[in-house]
């Protein structure tokens, strides 16, 4: 009973999908079939398909055909409600988070300087000797560029990631109030 039951379902699926004219029928022993054919003087249409608003030659012979069916208003609504998560976390996903490697990095390399003694082939420590004490410094000016503007980088990336989800997610309330105004009428 299963099988016959299964193979009833995947069959009347595929005539969802395919969008024919469905017909039920039943057997001379209680048994039902469902049908793209009429299969019988008590074929009953289950679900009618229309091509650009024509009717099928069957539902003008039978009088009018059923109005057709409108999507069940929970199911609607869960799927629209699918639809604007599924939006919104899409949206999300272009947030876009810059690395701070570079910044890291010259930090870690301007601790090691500024914790660094230097002593010269005589024993004086670099705060003795006025070269070394220099070149110290350029590097640590060198490393703070470095940082400022791969801040100033990380800064414009973060604002150019943030007007793109801010875009998207306007678009996904463009198309929130476009499914509650179709839902409406």
């Amino acid at each position: 009973m299963g099988k016959i039951a299964l193979s009833l379902m995947l069959g009347l699926t595929a005539a969802f999908v395919q969008a024919q004219t469905v017909y039920k029928c039943a057997g001379s022993n209680g048994s039902v079939t469902y049908s793209q054919n009429p299969c019988g003087k008590d074929a009953r249409i289950v679900m009618q398909a229309h091509s650009s608003g024509e009717k099928s030659s069957e539902a003008d012979e039978r009088g009018s055909a059923p109005p057709p069916r409108k999507p069940d208003a929970n199911i609607q609504a869960i799927s629209d409600s699918v639809d604007d998560s599924n939006c919104r976390r899409d949206a999300q996903r272009l947030a876009a988070m810059p690395s701070t490697e570079k910044i890291e990095q010259a930090n870690r390399q301007i601790a090691e300087l500024n914790s660094r003694i230097y002593v010269n082939d005589y024993g004086q420590t670099s705060a003795g000797n006025a070269a070394i004490a220099n070149r110290r410094e350029e590097e640590i000016i060198s490393l703070e560029q470095v940082i400022s503007s791969e801040q100033t980088r990380n800064e414009a990336l973060v604002a150019e990631s943030k007007k793109r989800v801010d875009d998207a997610l306007a678009e996904c309330d463009r198309k929130k109030t476009e499914r509650e105004a179709r839902a409406s009428r």
